[in-house]
């Protein structure tokens, strides 16, 4: 038997109660806790090339410490988006209406932003004076 979750491929064997005695993986099959209801299954996952080439790039230092920046930039705008957009679940349905409602949420935040920082620039600037 086979499903696949997430891009995981997961394998679960199962055999016959009579194949239970010759089989070299009965003790993690069926522990001596749970043998009056055998189960008779051992499972295995298995994920795909880029899930552990990704998870490899993610272990190491260089990695982590650029991950650690993402607190800094990314979390107060989702938080922010969240909490004055209230876009904490979607209002509509299908994948390009839901697309659309993020990128107002993203459009109003940028603007807000664009605005806040054009307002710090016109009052760091000195007024002019003709004489």
């Amino acid at each position: 038997m086979q499903n696949r979750e997430q891009g995981i491929c997961i394998h679960v064997y199962r055999a016959p109660k009579a194949a239970c005695r010759s089989c070299a993986l009965r003790r993690p099959c069926a522990p001596p806790q749970v043998r009056p209801a055998w189960v008779r299954s051992i499972g295995g996952s298995e994920e795909p090339a880029a899930t552990l080439a990704f998870k490899a790039k993610m272990a190491t230092p260089e990695a982590q410490e650029i991950y650690a920046q993402r607190s800094r930039i990314a979390e107060f705008p989702h938080a922010w988006i969240k909490e004055r957009c209230g876009l904490r679940q979607f209002r509509c349905r299908g994948r390009l209406k839901a697309t659309l409602e993020a990128m107002w949420a993203a459009l109003s935040y940028n603007l807000t932003r664009w605005f806040a920082l054009k307002r710090r620039s016109n009052l760091a600037e000195p007024a002019l004076t003709f004489a």
